[in-house]
Order: structure tokens, then sequence, then C-alpha cells
């Protein structure tokens, strides 16, 4: 599969700023590839894909370069430390829930690989990917995750269901969810992502799972371009 090409040809029709990102969320030691070195300093799992996205970086991680735990756990490098398990964190110290009953529900519910199942990340532009990718994150604007909608229903019909919470939305809506699932997911960002990587108030993150990422990227250079002229005729 010619990940360069397809990365080039979503850029073209969805009008990206930056490039889509592939993470490969490595199960076995012996998948690593050769002569890929660890970053020095531990990165939160946004701040790489935005590192991927802009600067064409190339990110090799465990779970000690990983430095926000939570992030970590929705990739399934490890469990939850106790006071997101708990609920704690997103009740008494971020007031996102009214209860930290409320609170553990909504980390009950995050979508993600078991714990412990993920030895190692890459998280790679897609044009540059050493391995062949889990999940790839697309961000961009409503129409962005709108194209990739329609392009979801082009063949299938139906509708898209989407799992987000507004919390933990590149690690578990856009990477754990996708993973897990087979299905491609849409969130609306999280105020980490916002606050520590950058992300616009305006940006949408999309997970794409690796097998669906051909047809999708065919439909979106077959028919992106027409339902745009239609839109905006």
């Amino acid at each position: 599969m010619d990940y360069a090409k397809m990365s080039e040809k979503l850029i073209e029709t969805l009008e990206l700023k930056g490039k889509p990102v592939a993470i490969s969320l490595l199960k076995r030691e012996k998948d690593i590839p050769e002569g890929l070195e660890k970053i020095e300093k531990p990165r939160r799992y946004c701040q790489m894909l935005q590192d991927a996205r802009f600067d064409d970086k190339v990110t090799f991680a465990t779970m000690d370069e990983h430095a926000c735990k939570g992030g970590a756990a929705a990739i399934g490098l490890q469990d939850y430390p106790d006071k997101i398990k708990t609920g704690e964190l997103y009740f008494d110290k971020l007031e996102k829930e009214i209860s930290l009953s409320v609170a553990k529900r909504v980390v009950d519910n995050m979508p993600r690989p078991a714990p412990g199942s993920t030895v190692a990340t890459i998280v790679a532009p897609l044009d540059s990917t050493p391995t062949k990718p889990d999940v790839i994150i697309i961000i961009g604007n409503t129409l962005v995750a709108r194209r990739i909608a329609h392009a979801v229903i082009y063949r299938r019909g139906g509708r898209m269901t989407a799992n987000f919470a507004g919390i933990q939305s590149t690690c578990a809506d856009a990477t754990g969810s996708p993973y897990t699932t087979g299905e491609v997911n849409i969130s609306i960002g999280c105020d980490g992502a916002a606050k520590n990587a950058g992300l616009n108030d305006d940006e949408m993150v999309v997970g794409i799972p690796e097998e669906q990422l051909e047809d999708i990227t065919g439909i979106l250079e077959m028919k992106a371009g027409a339902w745009n002229d239609w839109m905006r005729s």
C-alpha cells in the first residue's frame, strides 16, 4: 500500500492543514524496526501527533517516554493511574463531572486496548511511516470530518456513530476506539489536547482503522471535489 500517495491525496481532497498521522501500537518487541531510536525526553501522545502532523517527526516511544499516563493507558501501554481510574482527576481537579461516581463512569467507558497490550508506539507522518500503521489520525475542521463521514457511508449506507466525551480525544477517541472497534470515529477534541498540543477550537479529530484507509481515500478522490462544488455553487 502506497501510504505516501494516499497522504498526498488526502491532503489535496480534504484541503488539510498538516499531514495525516500514522499510529502503530506495537504488540511485540520483535516488530520494532531496527535502528529506530526512542525520543530523548518524554512527550504527551497528543504532542507526538502534532509533531508528526506539522514537523514531519517520527516518534518511537515506550511507556516511559509517554509524559501523559492517561494517554498512555488509552492506547494500551499501561492501566490508568488510580487518580484517573477512580474518577478523581475529572471530579476533584478538573471539575468535569458532578460526582466521583459519574466521573468514574466516564473513565470506565473510555475505549482502549487492554492495559499492557502495547509495548511501544510509533507516531509518524503517514507519508513516511516506518511500519504498517494500525490507525490513521486526521485533524481538521468540520468539513474534513463531514467528508470522511460521507466516504464511510458511501458504500455502506446507514449512519455514522461517533463515540466521544470531550476528554482524551486523540488517545481514547481517535486511537483507542478505532483500534478496538475497527470503525472510524470522530471526536470533538478535548481541553488537554488544546492546552498541551495546540489543538484549535475549530478542529476535530478523526481516527481511521488502517484497513479502511484505502477505500476511504479512493472515495474521497473520486467524489469530494464534486461534493464541494455542489455545496459551494
